[in-house]
């Protein structure tokens, strides 16, 4: 899991660094969100602006807000 949270965030390092105005959005699924999968994407807020579980976005209607905002839906 921790391989693909960091594939994960070497890609949207890669599209920031292609176009840095750029907005990333990660979404896992909450069994990724180790604690060094916290502490790796604090790390690299600098490529992965927002994050989010999506059993939270299913659960939680205003973590969906929050990614419709951001994508401007």
């Amino acid at each position: 899991v921790l391989e693909r949270v960091g594939a994960a965030i070497k890609s949207l390092r890669r599209a920031k660094e292609e176009n840095p105005q750029s907005t990333t959005i990660l979404i896992l699924q909450g069994v990724s969100i180790t604690q060094k999968a916290r502490n790796d994407l604090e790390i690299n807020r600098d490529a992965v602006n927002h994050w989010f579980i999506i059993e939270d976005v299913i659960k939680n209607e205003s973590k969906r807000e929050e990614i419709f905002e951001l994508l401007d839906i």
